[in-house]
């Protein structure tokens, strides 16, 4: 009698210890990296050049990101965050941190923007340190959240800014203009327990406006509010800095 009351002894302590083994998780980082073409993002004294060589500069970049998933080798999705705020005018908001299992992927999965369900809460109903809380520019009370804020100017003259610029304005949001990206890198990478590994999410802004030839004409086309004068504006710009992201290790 003994001899069975050990074996299920031992069996049950087994079972319990397996139920209550702590899961194995690393701390896994995104950190945003913004271009335009080869040349860093830069607010300061950097001018850029568009398809048709006239120049413009930026002077803002914000946007949300949703439904951040790991894919792993076997195309499984692993979501690890819910949202977050990138502005790349802020160190505090340049990049985020959650936690991932431990395994290998080979690709990352993210939405620019904000499900239908996101977008309609309240930003006062959140602190400002939550990627949801208050931030500058970035919630309509008409049109909900903004998803992408970038601003610059334009010389539209050619003449060094000396006149005949153009300022540039897109406010992307709304439904419609929610994207849904998949990013797939040429090797695998690994989360491993305990341990941090971080990606850089590229993005060039420069495809936004050269190389297809469905680019945006920041001259004819300087601005968006998302509403319905300029939701083609709007949903043309989603698509296109939607192509604009890679990723690196």
């Amino acid at each position: 009698m003994m001899k069975y009351f050990s074996f299920f002894l031992v069996a049950a302590v087994v079972f319990i210890s397996s139920c209550c083994k702590p899961e194995e998780q690393g701390n896994f980082t995104v950190q945003l990296n913004a271009f335009v073409g080869a040349q860093p993002l830069s607010f300061t004294n950097t001018i850029y050049t568009d398809s048709v060589a006239k120049e413009f500069f930026f002077s803002k970049l914000k946007f949300y990101v949703s439904h951040v998933k790991l894919i792993k080798a076997d195309n499984s999705e692993v979501e690890i965050k819910d949202a977050a705020f990138l502005d790349y005018s802020d160190s505090n908001w340049k990049s985020f941190t959650a936690k991932a299992d431990a395994g290998t992927y080979k690709g990352i999965k993210f939405s620019v923007g904000l499900d239908a369900s996101q977008n309609q809460t309240d930003p006062d109903n959140y602190s400002g340190n939550e990627p949801l809380g208050p931030k500058d520019d970035m919630y309509w009370d008409w049109l909900k959240h903004r998803f992408i804020v970038l601003e610059g100017t334009a010389d539209t003259l050619g003449n060094g800014f000396n006149g005949g610029t153009k300022g540039l304005g897109y406010h992307v949001g709304t439904d419609v203009c929610y994207r849904t990206i998949t990013l797939m890198g040429q090797n695998n990478f690994t989360v491993e327990n305990d341990a941090s590994k971080q990606i850089n999410l590229n993005l060039d802004l420069l495809k936004i406006f050269k190389g297809s030839p469905d680019v945006i004409d920041m001259f004819q086309q300087p601005a968006t509010q998302s509403e319905v004068g300029d939701i083609d504006i709007a949903e043309k710009f989603a698509n296109l800095f939607a192509t604009a992201f890679t990723y690196s290790e």
